[in-house]
């Protein structure tokens, strides 16, 4: 293939569909590590114990779902901007689904190891990692000119800078692990101010979109 063919059409739905199911499947393999108790003594505080237990295990899982979640509604929110693709594209987007499938072993590492330095590590900069891959998308389907009409300078730079909340906040991640691990994973709840604080805009966007259909109503 060209690396500057564009493609249209069913092909381009392809990847698309193609980086849904990855992302389907990765969500549903995180699920996977939360094994039900076997117990010794079939007793009320021993099942309870047995679940206390199990809760880093939950932890991660949530946090892993959470953000992986967003990670795939950015996906969607790049790729409904972008009208063709060509080879660099799905390089960078393979390079982003690879990351993405890599994701539950650091959960796993992460959730039996909650109290090591090195696997939250592993376990944010695989966050990083796919985060860093999608803002490679984007910034190639800019230089390519793959957009579709209408995409303005302006929101080229706010999704770019938006694709950064996630790799600030896992680079805050692995900086406040070296100063206390249990409260390093607070870390990913910045996210959403993060990117609230890159793209300031946002918000003035919805509202003047919201008193457009207002008075479109009226």
């Amino acid at each position: 293939m060209d690396k500057h063919e564009p493609q249209t059409g069913l092909s381009f739905e392809r990847v698309v569909f193609f980086s849904d199911a990855v992302f389907a499947i990765v969500i549903t393999l995180l699920v996977l590590e939360l094994k039900v108790p076997h117990l010794a003594e079939h007793t009320e505080s021993g099942l309870r114990h047995a679940l206390v237990e199990l809760l880093p295990k939950i932890a991660g899982f949530v946090i892993s779902f959470l953000i992986i979640g967003l990670m795939w509604v950015e996906h969607h929110r790049i790729f409904r901007y972008i009208a063709d693709y060509d080879a660099g594209l799905l390089w960078r987007n393979l390079l982003l689904l690879l990351c993405v499938s890599f994701v539950p072993f650091p959960t796993a590492l992460f959730s039996e190891n909650f109290w090591s330095r090195t696997a939250f590590m592993l376990y944010a900069a695989s966050f990083g990692g796919v985060a860093t891959a999608k803002f490679f998308i984007w910034r190639h389907a800019v230089a390519a000119k793959l957009l579709k009409e209408g995409v303005t300078p302006e929101l080229e730079v706010r999704i770019a800078r938006r694709s950064m909340a996630v790799p600030i906040a896992c680079a805050l991640a692995i900086l406040l692990a070296f100063v206390n691990i249990f409260l390093a994973p607070l870390s990913f709840m910045l996210i959403p101010l993060l990117a609230r604080l890159l793209d300031p805009t946002s918000r003035k966007v919805k509202s003047a979109t919201a008193t457009a259909n207002e008075e479109a109503a009226a």
